[in-house]
């Protein structure tokens, strides 16, 4: 790696860090955001499915919207 290359990827891992750690510092929890503790999110994973309604609670809106996979649903029934 020559030294300009050095010196970008360096650059780059220092402004990457600074910013993680201004968006950690400024970081507000939403209200039931699962949180980690010591550095491990704990969850029951019992089996059961979240329904469609609870997931868009927990979750928001679903950013991927494919029309096909809409009008499946729509014809299972779900």
């Amino acid at each position: 790696m020559t030294t300009a290359k050095k010196a970008q990827s360096t650059s780059y891992r220092l402004e990457a860090a600074l910013r993680r750690s201004k968006q950690a510092a400024t970081h507000i929890a939403l209200e039931l955001e699962v949180q980690p503790t010591e550095g491990k999110i704990r969850v029951a994973l019992d089996g059961r499915p979240i329904p469609r309604d609870v997931q868009e609670s927990l979750f928001g809106p679903s950013a991927i919207n494919i029309p096909e996979f809409g009008q499946a649903r729509i014809k299972q029934g779900k």
